[in-house]
């Protein structure tokens, strides 16, 4: 009961390299038991929001941290638990991330959130147009993996390895496998001194629930430690990748990301 986990990028390694090594191994890894700490129940609803990004696409996050965030908790209040919005991490000389922003709910009261979108969910849309003109893809899911430190004890600044695995019918992902074995395989490899959460959730549908997910899951991991991160990857990249087949069969798109603005109830 008491695994935590950090982990994040070497000033020795290629933020390319150490990404595709974490991407692998995050495919690999997540622990299916919470800590004490943790405090977010298994089975909580939850929503992941991606924003596509590209060179024609452009995103305010000061305006959605300062302004956006508070309208979204005046309107929802306790209805949501916590809402983080993260922004990828570029490292000179690499690509532009294909990926605008990623935000995550954490849903307290299903059915109080959906009065609440009935009610104000026209308010979030118009002002969209004050901090971006990327129309977000959004899954509905549920938390079905978590270790590390509480959600509420993640910070403005701190580091998160996001993992998407995307949804095909005929594509093969076994949760349980995940979080019961990959998941804490990965803590116990990395150790405590690389991560210091993760939380992985299961993708359930469309928010309308008429459509699949986009992605059978999505597992955060966060950063405590940079240099620990990027050894760890280093030294277990060929184990980690060689459990991988064990749960899924599809590749995963995995970005650094890096905690913009964050709200608790």
């Amino acid at each position: 009961m008491a695994n935590t986990v950090r982990g994040c990028s070497s000033p020795f390694v290629s933020r390319r390299h150490v990404l595709c090594a974490c991407g692998a191994i995050v495919s690999g890894a997540v622990t299916p038991r919470i800590l004490a700490d943790a405090r977010v129940a298994i089975g909580t609803r939850a929503y992941t929001a991606i924003f596509p990004g590209g060179d024609r696409v452009h995103f305010d996050y000061g305006y959605y941290r300062d302004q956006h965030l508070a309208l979204m908790q005046s309107l929802y209040g306790d209805a949501l638990t916590r809402v983080e919005m993260r922004k990828p991490l570029i490292a000179e000389g690499e690509p532009a991330s294909p990926y605008a922003a990623i935000v995550n709910f954490w849903i307290s009261d299903p059915e109080v959130f959906a009065k609440a979108s009935a009610a104000h969910g026209q308010d979030l849309v118009r002002d969209k147009v004050h901090f971006t003109n990327a129309e977000q893809k959004v899954q509905s899911e549920v938390v079905f993996g978590e270790t590390g430190k509480s959600a509420g004890a993640i910070h403005v600044g701190e580091r998160c390895l996001t993992v998407l695995y995307p949804y095909g019918r005929a594509d093969r992902f076994d949760h349980e496998y995940y979080r019961d074995h990959h998941m804490t395989s990965l803590i116990e490899l990395f150790g405590h001194e690389a991560i210091d959460r993760i939380e992985m959730r299961k993708g359930q549908s469309s928010p309308d629930g008429r459509d699949p997910p986009l992605y059978s899951c999505t597992a955060n991991i966060y950063v405590a430690d940079a240099q620990a991160f990027a050894a760890a990857a280093r030294r277990n990249r060929e184990r980690v990748d060689d459990d991988i087949r064990h749960f899924t069969s599809v590749t995963p798109a995995s970005f650094m990301t890096e905690v913009v603005g964050a709200f608790d109830a």
